[in-house]
């Protein structure tokens, strides 16, 4: 099977695990400030010239095969242009007004619209226990409820799960109140402390409108926001209806010179991310919001309702941009902006709100790399038409008090604790140093990022200053926030990335040369029929069935989660679906265990009976300590099915 490179792969991990954390706010194709307009674009055919050069230029760069553009300001559609084939095979053309696109969380959206509408009919009210509305029971883990406000600011303390999100049979699709019933999180968090962006929080608001309305979710909203807003192309179900099936861009992976097309993605939590949609019904959207509520002679939300949707509801801190009612809020150039991204693996999109200047702009590609050309449009639109001078960056004089709680390994705080998906976030860490100008250094797997600290435990980056970082230390965990809910923890040392290489790594290099020597060892000694005491050899055979057994598990891993689809960005196949054998692999560890102690109690006997020379002896040890130490990782990475 084809695969891609190493680097291709973490890139995909950087997608799915990593969506809207810190990386997001890289940003290329800036415009040149010489060429730059202030207060909005006025000309659509000059936009329409800027965007072309933008989008010729990042779409041949990141081999985006086609993308939508929609531009609205003052309750009109400003401009909307397809760019590049919604169909590569046989050319067929993006076109704004019927082509689909999957714009992904950005879907989130209409479920807190949905919310509000049954707020402001006096429904839902957003402070109460989500049991009180739910027919199953979110568990009691903290003393604290979770509530509506909770679950729109992605602070509802859930772990997150990626395995079984996206399918591509639609057999397997169950209903909205299976999928949760059958797929309830940990509560990992206590509610309203740690933002960790979570696709189940935002189903489950869904389900909740589901019930209350009294009909499905997907018929909820094209009743009560499709229908009025006329996005007539515009759906949420799986797989497409067939009147519009034959307008759905397909979706692109790009490798090694060659475009892979991929399947309809079908998402399991859908009300969290299956839109699909036009560019130009996504105007509608926009225009609807920015007008605060109102669409023509149509009204989604009362005025009031609406400006309360757009306004915060949240922050870590008061110094860094935080989430409005569902939607994330960003001051960029000193405009107040509200806005959603939106991927799943193969489309990347992105709705931006300026609700001071009745303006709005959405884009979605249908390339696995299509993210760098979302970013690059939304940068070069802002530095275009909402110019803003470079602040002066003065960096605080008592910088190096705190520069060791910056410096060290971080993980995404929407990571998995309880399954096997907890390793992952073992291997996407998030590098954190400081260089010789007191400058910290933020490296997402190869992005890099400067900061400089203006305030104590507010770093702003050096080339996006709208960009900010606030370090907060909570029962004595570190933690580094940022505007979007991608909360980052610092790792303990045994977290980290390195700690587990040396464990996994040298384990199974230490373990298979043992095995080698041994038998090497053994196959001599039977030829030259050596006797040898049998502690001895029943030490050496409870090692080398370790280190046997730990191969085994380390290479049935390895080969799940390098068996990458080129289709979907070299995302691995286990993040659809477990192989058969997985439980079986799951399984192993506990005869390890066994294996682990009789180790221990051989190098016991070892050292009282002298069974080898010192060095051996030490060897020996040497196997034990890491058996043992094998054993902890299996455990605390969750790689054990009891």
């Amino acid at each position: 099977m084809h695969t891609q490179s190493i680097p291709q792969f973490k890139k995909s991990l950087i997608n799915l695990f990593l969506a809207f954390a810190v990386i997001a706010s890289l940003a290329l194709g800036a415009a040149s400030p010489a060429a730059a307009q202030s207060g909005g674009p006025s000309d659509p055919a000059e936009l329409e010239a800027y965007l072309d050069g933008v989008m010729t230029t990042s779409m041949a760069e990141h081999h985006v095969p086609g993308a939508v553009i929609s531009v609205v300001k003052d309750g009109q559609v400003f401009f909307a242009k397809g760019y590049g084939y919604a169909n590569l095979e046989n050319k067929v053309p993006v076109d704004p007004a019927i082509t689909l696109f999957r714009p992904g969380s950005v879907s989130k959206l209409f479920v807190w619209t949905a919310v509000m509408q049954m707020v402001e009919q006096g429904k839902l009210s957003l402070d109460a226990d989500v049991n009180t509305y739910l027919d199953f029971e979110i568990p009691a883990t903290y003393s604290e409820p979770i509530t509506l406000k909770h679950l729109m600011t992605h602070t509802p303390g859930f772990e997150d799960k990626t395995q079984g999100l996206f399918i591509f049979d639609p057999a397997g699709m169950t209903s909205l109140e299976i999928y949760l019933k059958e797929n309830i999180p940990a509560r990992v968090f206590a509610p309203g402390q740690i933002p960790a962006y979570s696709n189940y929080g935002s189903a489950l608001a869904a389900y909740i409108v589901e019930r209350i309305s009294g009909m499905p979710f997907m018929e909820y909203v094209e009743q009560a926001i499709f229908n009025p807003l006329e996005m007539n192309h515009a759906t949420f179900r799986q797989p497409l209806p067939a009147e519009m099936a034959g307008n759905m861009a397909n979706g692109y992976s790009y490798s090694n010179g060659k475009y892979y097309q991929g399947e309809f993605e079908i998402i399991t939590a859908y009300p969290a991310g299956a839109l699909s949609a036009t560019g130009l019904d996504m105007a509608n959207f926009m225009i609807a919001h920015l007008q605060n509520g109102r669409y023509g002679e149509a009204r989604i939300l009362q005025e009031e309702t609406a400006v309360l949707m757009h306004s915060e509801l949240n922050a870590s801190d008061p110094r860094i941009d935080g989430m409005a009612h569902g939607f994330f809020e960003n001051e960029i150039h000193e405009q107040y902006t509200v806005s959603h991204g939106g991927d799943t693996i193969l489309f990347h999109s992105l709705l931006l709100l300026l609700p001071e200047s009745n303006t709005g702009l959405f884009i979605s590609t249908n390339g696995s790399t299509g993210d760098q050309t979302v970013q690059a449009v939304r940068k070069a639109f802002m530095d275009r038409y909402y110019p803003a001078e470079t602040p002066a960056l003065v960096p605080t004089t008592d910088f190096s008090s705190r520069a060791a709680k910056y410096a060290g390994e971080f993980y995404m705080a929407r990571s998995n604790y309880t399954s096997m998906e907890k390793l992952i976030s073992a291997f996407t860490p998030v590098n954190v140093t400081i260089d010789e100008n007191q400058q910290v250094i933020v490296n997402v797997m190869g992005q890099v990022m400067r900061f400089v600290e203006t305030e104590p435990g507010l770093l702003v980056n050096v080339e996006d200053p709208d960009m900010q970082v606030v370090l907060k230390e909570e029962s004595g965990q570190v933690y580094l926030h940022v505007a979007s809910p991608m909360t980052m923890a610092k790792a303990p040392w045994y977290r980290t990335a390195p700690v587990s290489l040396l464990i996994f790594a040298g384990g199974a290099l230490l373990f298979a040369i043992s095995v080698i020597c041994w038998l090497v060892s053994f196959t001599r000694g039977l030829i030259r029929r050596e006797k040898r005491p049998a502690a001895a050899r029943l030490a050496r055979l409870a090692a080398g069935l370790f280190g046997l057994v730990f191969l085994f598990i380390i290479g049935a891993l390895g080969s799940a989660f390098m068996d990458m689809n080129p289709a979907y960005g070299g995302m691995p196949n286990i993040v659809f679906a477990s192989p058969p054998w997985m439980d079986s692999v799951l399984k192993a560890p506990l005869p390890l265990a066994v294996l682990g102690v009789a180790m221990l109690g051989f190098t016991v006997l070892a050292w009282a009976k002298r069974l080898w020379n010192a060095s051996a002896r030490l060897h020996y040890t040497l196997l034990t300590v890491f058996a043992g130490a094998i054993v902890w990782a299996m455990v605390y990475w969750k790689l054990w099915m009891m």
